[in-house]
Parts: C-alpha cells; sequence; structure tokens
C-alpha cells in the first residue's frame, strides 16, 4: 500500500469519525429537544386538571358520569368529539384532542374515565402509587396496539386520583428519520469530498517522496551518485531531499577518494617493490658476490620491506578507520601527550621537552588520539637536527609539536595533509607521506582540525586543535 493511499484513508476514517460523530450527537440533540416539547405539552395539559375543582368532574361533557363521594366507582365511557370539533373549541375541560389520548385512574388504581373510541393507556405499579397518594408525576415512552407515545401520569391531589395523558410521537419520530438520512447523506459526502481532497493533497505532498525514491532507485542500478534530486521546497520533504543530496556528495566524494587513494597507492607501493625484487634477482644471479656486497643487499632488501610494511599499515589505517570502532570516552590530552612523549624519549634517546598548562578534556577514542600525536612527534624528530629538542606542549584542548627543521613553505603548509604528498625538504627522507594525512582526519573525526605554523627562529610547529567550535 502506498503512502498516497494511507494518507488517504487516514484522513477519511478521521474525517468519518468527525463526521458520523457529530451527526449522531446532532440526531440525539434533536430527539431531545423534540421530546422536551411534547413533554412539555403534556405538563402544560396535566396543570390544567390539576388546577380544576375537584367538583368540576373530570369533563365538561353532558354525557360524563362522575362518582359521587361515598359511592364505588363506577367507569363511565365518554364519547369522543366529533372531527369537526377541535380541543380549543371544547369548552373549559378540553378532554380530548386529536393527538393526545386521556384517561382518569382512581385512587385504587383502575381506569374511571376514557373514551370509548381512544385506546386504554397502559398502568404500572408507579403509576397506581401516584393515583394513590395524588401527588407526583411521572413521564415515559410507551407502545399501544403498535402506536408509540409519551405519556404523563400526573397526581390530582389527595383522593382524587391521577389523569393520564398520552400524545403521539409518530409525528417527532418521522422528523428525526428524515433528518437521520439527511444527516447520513451529508456524513456520507463530507467523508467522499475528504477523501478525494486527501488523494490530491497526498499526491502533492509525497511527489518529491516518489521522485527521491526513483532517483534512491537509479543511483542503485546505475551506482551514479551525480544524480542530485532538485530542491523546490523548504519543509520535511524539501530538507529531506536536501539532506539525501548531501548524503549523494558525500558519498560521491569518498568514492573518489577512496579510487584516488587506489592510484596514490599502487604508486606508492611500486617503487619499494621493484627495489625488493631487483635487489632479490640480484642476488639470485650472483653466487659470487661478496659477503659483504651481499649483507648490504640483504639490508637495503630488508629496509624496504619495512618501508613497505609501514606504508601498508598506514594505507589500512588511512582507509578503513579500523580504530573507529573503539569506545568515545573522556580522554585527558596531557596525559596523551605526556605518554607519546615518554615513550619517543626511550625509543630515540632523544630530548622531548613536555609543557601542560590547564590540559583540556575531550570525549574521543585514546588510541586515536595518540597516533596523531606520535605522528607530530615522529616528523618533529625526523626533521630535527640530532642536538635540537622537540617541544611538545599542551594548553586547553591545542596541542603543539614544534622542531627545529628547515620549515615548510607557505604553499606546501596545507598541501603536506593530503595523501601521499611530500614537501620539498623532505623528499629525501624516509616516510610515506601518509601520516599528516591520518592526523589531519583523527583532528577531524574529533571535531577539530589540524595545521602547520612557522616557528619563530627557524622550525614548524604543527598543531591539533579540537577546540569546540561556537555554532551559530
Amino acid at each position: 500500500m502506498s503512502l498516497r493511499t494511507k494518507l488517504t484513508i487516514t484522513v477519511a476514517a478521521i474525517v468519518a469519525v468527525a463526521v458520523f460523530g457529530g451527526a449522531y450527537a446532532a440526531h440525539v440533540s434533536a430527539g431531545n429537544a423534540l421530546r422536551g416539547e411534547t413533554d412539555k405539552f403534556l405538563a402544560q395539559r396535566a396543570a390544567e386538571f390539576v388546577a380544576r375543582p375537584p367538583g368540576d368532574g373530570f369533563s365538561n361533557a353532558p354525557t360524563s358520569a362522575v362518582p359521587s363521594a361515598g359511592t364505588s366507582s363506577t367507569t363511565v365511557t365518554v364519547p369522543a368529539p366529533s372531527a369537526e370539533k377541535h380541543d380549543d373549541d371544547a369548552g373549559p375541560g378540553r378532554y380530548f384532542d386529536y393527538d393526545a389520548v386521556q384517561q382518569r385512574v382512581s385512587t385504587g388504581g383502575s381506569v374511571t374515565q376514557f373514551a370509548s373510541t381512544q385506546p386504554k393507556l397502559p398502568i404500572d405499579q408507579s403509576d397506581r402509587q401516584i393515583a394513590k397518594s395524588g401527588q407526583g408525576s411521572r413521564y415515559r415512552s410507551v407502545t399501544v396496539k403498535g402506536v408509540e407515545y409519551r405519556m404523563v401520569t400526573q397526581g390530582l391531589g389527595s383522593g382524587n386520583g391521577a389523569v393520564q395523558i398520552a400524545r403521539r410521537v409518530q409525528e417527532t419520530q418521522d422528523v428525526l428519520d428524515v433528518l437521520r438520512n439527511r444527516l447520513l447523506v451529508i456524513a456520507l459526502v463530507g467523508v467522499g469530498v475528504a477523501a478525494l481532497v486527501a488523494w490530491f493533497v497526498g499526491r502533492s505532498i509525497t511527489k518529491p517522496i516518489r521522485r527521491l525514491t526513483q532517483t534512491a532507485e537509479h543511483i542503485a542500478q546505475t551506482q551514479d551518485l551525480t544524480t542530485p534530486i532538485p530542491v523546490q521546497r523548504d519543509d520535511e520533504v524539501g530538507r529531506l531531499a536536501a539532506s539525501f543530496n548531501t548524503m549523494l556528495v558525500a558519498l560521491d566524494t569518498s568514492r573518489q577518494q577512496q579510487q584516488r587513494l587506489i592510484q596514490d597507492a599502487s604508486h606508492e607501493l611500486r617503487t619499494p617493490l621493484t627495489a625488493v625484487r631487483t635487489n632479490i634477482e640480484f642476488l639470485a644471479h650472483a653466487p659470487t658476490l661478496a659477503a659483504e656486497d651481499r649483507a648490504q643487499l640483504l639490508e637495503e632488501t630488508r629496509l624496504e620491506l619495512d618501508e613497505l610494511t609501514n606504508l601498508v599499515s598506514e594505507m589500512v589505517d588511512l582507509a578503513t578507520d579500523a580504530r573507529s570502532e573503539e569506545p568515545v570516552e573522556a580522554v585527558d590530552l596531557g596525559d596523551v601527550a605526556g605518554e607519546v612523549a615518554q615513550r619517543y624519549r626511550r625509543r630515540t634517546g632523544r630530548d622531548i621537552t613536555l609543557d601542560i598548562d590547564n590540559a583540556g578534556s575531550v570525549q574521543g577514542r585514546r588510541s586515536m588520539l595518540d597516533r596523531a600525536v606520535s605522528n607530530l612527534v615522529d616528523n618533529a624528530l625526523k626533521f630535527s637536527p640530532g642536538g635540537e629538542p622537540v617541544a611538545v606542549s599542551v594548553r586547553g584542548a591545542r596541542i603543539e609539536v614544534a622542531d627545529r627543521g628547515l620549515g615548510v613553505e607557505g604553499e606546501d603548509r596545507t598541501r603536506v595533509f593530503d595523501r601521499f604528498y611530500r614537501a620539498t625538504s623532505a623528499r629525501t627522507l624516509p616516510g610515506s607521506g601518509l601520516g599528516l594525512s591520518i592526523v589531519a582526519q583523527i583532528a577531524q573525526l574529533h571535531g577539530g582540525q589540524a595545521s602547520l605554523e612557522p616557528r619563530d627562529g627557524g622550525g614548524t610547529v604543527a598543531v591539533i586543535d579540537l577546540t569546540p567550535r561556537k555554532t551559530r
């Protein structure tokens, strides 16, 4: 199921719940209002019987008979008025209505007066209690011979029983049925319109997503990372497309760097491999070579193999970043610089000064930071004259390694961090040209940067600055 279909169904369902809920509430509210009007009519009619003096009897109709006090209750049938006579003209009693049924209930709970042409209303125990006490009233809905009525049982005072008045509610039900049907049609039309609008809106919203999907599928099939997605909006979808374009640029850059690394590596590896092969072939074809010459060739071959091993190791570190799996933790830069300085003092016997002032702590990978500082110290020892010390200093999150070498020209200060690039003054010295590239990569992974600066009095200061950058 597509995202557009899901969006349409979701919107339609929400609208359906809202519209049908509103329609149901309107129907119930209208039903309660109409029933309230009916109850109001019944209350007014019952109030007239309560206000009539007991001696007036139940009706002013001449054919009615009311039992006198002290005699037994007698049921009297009162004929209904003719169809031409409306209840407004029936006199003070106004006994019958076209749409109302009335009957009187004695204190004993029996019907004493009713119209022969109208149905008798049901009486239950609660009605008998009201008739017996002559107090209170009760409203309820009843069904008589398949016709629904709204009925009130009203007490007429102590010793006078009660009167029951009922009014048919068929007209009310008809009105509610018409209202229900209309609300149903309106609700269905509303849901349909909402679903249609949601479909077109969803189509507009998901258009860039479909384009993003098509581009991703195209890239997966062709491996072409140079196909950007046009960004023409600034909402979440637009930001997603922009992020996708940024990811494509990063992937393309990474692939180009990998290809360049392979090309550069093949070139750099060719030289030591050629030297090793030449020495081995010469040894193989010179069985009478003097022992001193043979030992010299073997030593040169060993050095070339060591250089080749270091080069391969640095290439692997640079290409795969194997140490990135190390957990991130708080690393004291002063401790890292101190350990590196102590290690190189023991390894080389050279003088390495250490100056730590308010050393900072950064969140990072300790072994990677150790490798970066070690590369800087190794370079400084390589370029400094034998009698000159190498100075290592830590100021906050800034590490500096200073030497007294020939220095690096302005153009080379930035290029020396490129892979396999070597400054003119360093091309005669051993090295792979990857050390500073690894330093720059480690600094970048920790949110900092690496740089070279000229040193007063001659030499170079290599810097790793991990100070957090301020964001706007």
